[in-house]
């Protein structure tokens, strides 16, 4: 009896520390919508073409204040294009400059070096660069985009408007803007997807306001923007492949991505022992060993009475997030979620910290290696089901950038004339494409008293 004991420890102990040693990921283990899975609709990499990418640099005069000096614009255009090259190859990338026109530029020479000689071709004889109007940039690069192309756009993303009511010629830019992305989608009803990559950089030259009067900046930062337009699939692979963040491209600041379709397949489960107020089982009609979707039996009796008064239920649930298409403040910040009924909110949402979970709780999610917890607290002593779903909405940086009035820019450094309009009619044009996709996800925890 001894001798099997014996043999038995170590057993356990080698299943515990090789269970969760590596990273693979197990398909259909705690996922939300398993079962409504396409197979035809699984992208698979290597069927993928290997588009040409389209690198369109706004040239206008408002933009000549970027390129003067050794700017994080220039070193943004280096980082991107020596990504660009290593995953889609030299051969693949043609570099233009837009204004009123487009204009190839000569890529000859190595991309490596473009951005550091491209002043020497920022401006030709006879071009016009004293304008430029955004809604016909944004029509040149759509009309150029398809299926097989990726577009990229560096540009302040300012509109040039003409009249005193600001917000009404912004709107009406906007409904412009909008009808630009909606008018593409007419042609073939091909599946875009957008993102808009906030910047900043070292600005030494003329700032234009809306009345084009003109201040003079000497290297104060200002913002800037890259726009990303590709079919939906591509831009899945691009977005995998380009680590637009913070590290691998200069003056990276934000992100937004306007794309289709849900997040397929995100793994969650209820901690049983983390994080909780109150005690309850696991349902086990709605749980397997890697994850638990369902709970029972909620006690809320523990301790004094005078603590029971007070007690509400309060569970964490793991979740990963890796492949939402949103940044990490957006998705830690619980304005942005839904729950059904009103029956529980968001207590936090914090990233995935081992040393914090509870052992047996770690045992059965480490497989999935999830990246957040939510943590759900009752609203009141009732409990019943709790769905809780990622809106896709507007993040908030896009409402702090913008202004309306540019006049005194010196106090706005920071800040974009308009941008939120320009956002918001892209971002329109999807809602009417695309009405029901309004979340980036959704699960359901069933609580069965």
């Amino acid at each position: 009896m001894k001798k099997t004991l014996y043999l038995f420890i170590p057993l356990v102990i080698i299943c515990l520390l090789t269970g969760c040693g590596g990273k693979s990921r197990s398909r259909g283990i705690g996922m939300v919508n398993d079962s409504s899975i396409d197979p035809a609709k699984v992208i698979k990499t290597d069927s993928l073409i290997n588009p040409v990418i389209n690198v369109y640099i706004e040239n206008s005069g408002s933009m000549d204040g970027y390129v003067n000096g050794n700017t994080e614009f220039k070193g943004a255009i280096r980082d991107l294009l020596v990504l660009l090259k290593h995953y889609y190859g030299q051969e693949q990338i043609k570099v233009n400059f837009i204004n009123t026109k487009i204009r190839e530029t000569d890529t000859k020479a190595d991309l490596a070096t473009f951005a550091t000689n491209i002043n020497t071709q920022w401006s030709m004889k006879g071009e016009d660069r004293s304008s430029s109007n955004l809604n016909n940039v944004f029509k040149m690069i759509l009309d150029k985009t398809n299926k097989e192309t990726i577009s990229i756009l560096f540009s302040d993303c300012i509109y040039s408007i003409k009249g005193k009511d600001a917000e009404g010629l912004l709107s009406d830019e906007k409904s412009l803007t909008k009808d630009a992305f909606l008018s593409r989608w007419r042609q073939d009803s091909l599946k875009l997807a957008t993102t808009i990559v906030k910047m900043k950089s070292k600005f030494k030259g003329i700032y234009y306001d809306k009345d084009n009067a003109k201040t003079e900046l000497n290297g104060d930062e200002r913002p800037y923007y890259i726009c990303i337009i590709g079919n939906n699939d591509i831009m899945i692979d691009f977005n995998a492949k380009i680590p637009l963040e913070k590290g691998k491209i200069e003056g990276f600041d934000n992100k937004y991505i306007i794309s289709t379709g849900a997040t397929d397949n995100m793994y969650y489960s209820v901690l049983l022992s983390t994080a909780n107020v109150g005690r309850f089982k696991e349902n086990r009609k709605e749980s397997t060993k890697t994850y638990v979707h369902g709970i029972r039996d909620v006690n809320m009796k523990i301790g004094s009475r005078s603590r029971n008064a007070n007690n509400k239920l309060t569970f964490a649930v793991a979740v990963d997030l890796k492949n939402v298409a949103a940044e990490e403040d957006y998705l830690i910040n619980p304005q942005n979620y839904t729950l059904g009924d009103n029956n529980f909110h968001i207590k936090e949402i914090i990233p995935v910290d081992k040393n914090n979970i509870n052992a047996n709780d770690w045992l059965r999610i480490c497989e999935a290696n999830p990246t957040h917890l939510i943590v759900l607290e009752a609203t009141g002593t009732a409990t019943s089901n709790v769905k809780v779903s990622l809106k896709k909405q507007m993040p908030q940086w896009i409402e702090q950038t913008n202004i309306i009035d540019d006049k005194n820019i010196r106090k706005n450094l920071d800040k974009t004339f308009g941008i939120k309009y320009l956002i918001e009619g892209i971002s329109e044009a999807y809602q009417i494409i695309y009405p029901e996709d309004k979340d980036f996800f959704q699960f359901e925890i069933k609580i069965d008293n």
